[in-house]
């Protein structure tokens, strides 16, 4: 961040979330069917919450960006209130620790949807436990216990 340069944003959330990003209100069930873009600084993000008449029993946390769209495009989440995010593939650091953060303060459980070959579980791997690379940090980026 000293030299200005930032990671462009991956992950989507869209669903049964409000949340501040640098002081804006966002509303994730108004961002049409493509969602929010996950914000690269998670500094920025503050009050999360889910303050709907039915607020979100659970994170949908999807594999693929496929998938996370035809869910945003049906609406899923207001027939089943949920929050729904994708990392559209390899699991990012913003996407992973924004995971986490939904997750501690909302105190809602995490099902995953994912292929079930080997990249598809080491995706999700990745998401519970951390990865190889991080594994310095996984205590902040890994959410354990994903259905």
């Amino acid at each position: 961040s000293s030299l200005n340069v930032m990671a462009s944003e991956k992950g989507i959330v869209v669903g049964k979330l409000q949340f501040r990003d640098d002081g804006d209100l966002i509303d994730c069930t108004q961002m049409g069917v493509s969602g929010k873009n996950i914000p690269s600084y998670l500094d920025r993000v503050s009050e999360i919450k889910s303050d709907y008449d039915k607020p979100a029993r659970f994170i949908l946390l999807v594999e693929k960006d496929a998938a996370f769209m035809r869910l945003a495009e049906d609406r899923f989440y207001l027939q089943y209130p949920c929050i729904i995010i994708t990392g559209k593939g390899e699991a990012d650091l913003a996407t992973r620790m924004f995971l986490k953060r939904v997750r501690e303060q909302l105190k809602i459980p995490v099902l995953g949807l994912f292929d079930s070959d080997a990249h598809g579980l080491k995706i999700l791997s990745v998401y519970m436990q951390g990865s190889e690379a991080m594994s310095h940090d996984s205590a902040s980026l890994a959410t354990p216990g994903i259905h």
